[in-house]
């Protein structure tokens, strides 16, 4: 069965949980089914991919309304032979029905958060319109795939989607040897016996932004006030112009390592991940990658929503949202405890094993 994946927006190479995880849900598909990449010209071709890259769509939002566009996405799918054609997001949704109506081909559309609901809560005016668009393109799907059980539920009762064609896809991890030398980041940064935290993430993103800020002004005091040495570390990008301020501010136990080139060592050197996020939508993507390198992980239950607990053992510490007194106390409790996450959690987020989960519904679309 031949799949072709229309990805809109840059994933390669892939850096942030958004990228890594369309990247790697393209990477372990094609080792079951043969994959074209539809996707934006700032995608790097990479000589080790396991599937055809075609960057040839345009960098531009405006690319959802425009015929050509639609025409080019059609063609593709034609030229390539393609059986089915998956979705990133619910943008293209014009142009996947158009592909099923004019090629007879089925549409999977990928569902990384409720798009609508995530604009919602930023307090974007049009997001009303949204719904309504993201409504029609989940309706017309063949086989729509959902991150998060509460998701799903959600798609089921606003947007009647039926049962039977919604599926859990979640955000998975890719088994890697570690380093496993935390002192890298000790010795780097002149460290002896501090507990490092850590928060990593897309900074010039809204949500990420607020609890950044909030680690300066609500967490860090909090800490202060506890029996322990500690160096926070912020790591992540932030290019855009009106995140600017975060770079001002200032705490003498906080250090903004900025977009590293590598975030693995800084995971392995962690006593904590942080992640006191109280806004946004969708899975919170870095408490996977944290627990992925058995970091005890101390977040709000606003941003555990998503995460499947039950497969996590001991390695999360839930606060009550807004709670910063005792976000701090768990930070200080989980900094003394030592402990692997659980082999059930890697069953469970391991990517090749959730492609081999849904790896049958989708060639039963080919039936």
């Amino acid at each position: 069965m031949k799949l072709i994946s229309v990805v809109w927006f840059k994933v390669l190479p892939a850096k942030f949980g958004g990228q890594k995880g369309t990247a790697l849900f393209n990477k372990y598909l094609a080792e079951r089914f043969e994959l074209s990449c539809l996707c934006s010209s700032n995608n790097e071709k990479d000589a080790s991919a396991n599937y055809k890259l075609i960057n040839k769509l345009p960098i531009s939002k405006w690319q959802f309304i425009d015929p050509f566009c639609w025409k080019a996405i059609l063609q593709s799918a034609k030229k390539e032979g393609a059986n089915a054609l998956i979705l990133e997001y619910p943008y293209h949704g014009i142009a996947a029905v158009l592909a099923k109506s004019l090629l007879g081909i089925p549409f999977i559309l990928h569902q990384h958060n409720i798009e609508y609901e995530r604009f919602r809560q930023l307090g974007k005016w049009w997001w009303r319109l949204l719904k309504v668009y993201e409504r029609w393109t989940c309706r017309r799907a063949d086989l729509v795939l959902f991150k998060t059980t509460e998701d799903r539920n959600i798609a089921i009762q606003q947007f009647a989607i039926a049962h039977n064609k919604s599926f859990l896809l979640p955000y998975g991890i890719e088994l890697t040897s570690d380093t496993n030398e935390p002192s890298i980041i000790k010795t780097k940064y002149g460290l002896t016996d501090e507990a490092i935290l850590l928060f990593a993430g897309t900074l010039d993103y809204a949500p990420n932004a607020e609890a950044v800020k909030a680690v300066y002004q609500k967490l860090a005091p909090q800490l202060d006030h506890l029996p322990f040495k500690y160096k926070i570390f912020i790591c992540g990008r932030n290019r855009n112009p009106a995140f600017s301020y975060l770079k001002e501010l200032a705490h003498p136990n906080i250090l903004q390592a900025g977009e590293v080139e590598d975030i693995i060592p800084y995971f392995e050197a962690a006593s904590v991940f942080i992640n006191p996020v109280l806004t946004g939508g969708g899975v919170q993507t870095k408490i996977i990658d944290a627990l992925s390198y058995h970091c005890n992980t101390v977040a709000f239950e606003y941003g555990l929503t998503s995460i499947d607990k039950a497969v996590c053992g001991e390695k999360i510490f839930p606060v009550a949202n807004e709670n910063w007194k005792e976000f701090a106390q768990a930070v200080y409790g989980a900094a003394g405890r030592k402990s692997d996450t659980p082999p059930l959690f890697f069953e469970t987020y391991s990517w090749r094993n959730i492609i081999n989960n849904i790896a049958p519904h989708i060639n039963a679309l080919g039936k």
